[in-house]
């Protein structure tokens, strides 16, 4: 009977870091969302021809910067409304420059 509580206990402490982790992290599932949407997008150009290996990786990066505009905006828990503007704000901007660059004519 005690080495069974012992392990509930040891399995009750094990899961509270990541309980804990779990709602730290808040949600940005529109963000989230978004970003999967451009990032198929890019590789729909990729796939296509419409993006040269240079315009990818020039689209990537503008990606990452996104990501990490939200990972410094999650860092202390809290996403504000000022936050969150910024990050649409950019997804906006890489957006438009997705598009230019898929629909510029180029080929690879």
């Amino acid at each position: 009977m005690i080495k069974f509580k012992t392990g509930i206990a040891a399995l009750v402490v094990s899961a509270l870091p990541a309980l804990a982790l779990a709602q730290a992290t808040p949600a940005t599932p529109n963000i989230d969302k978004r970003e999967a949407r451009q990032e198929q997008r890019i590789q729909q150009g990729v796939k296509s021809g419409e993006l040269t290996p240079r315009e990818t990786a020039r689209l990537e990066k503008g990606q990452a910067k996104v990501q990490r505009m939200e990972a410094k905006a999650k860092a202390d828990g809290t996403v504000t409304a000022q936050e969150r503007k910024r990050i649409e704000h950019e997804q906006n901007v890489q957006s438009r420059r997705i598009a230019r660059q898929k629909h510029d004519k180029q080929k690879q």
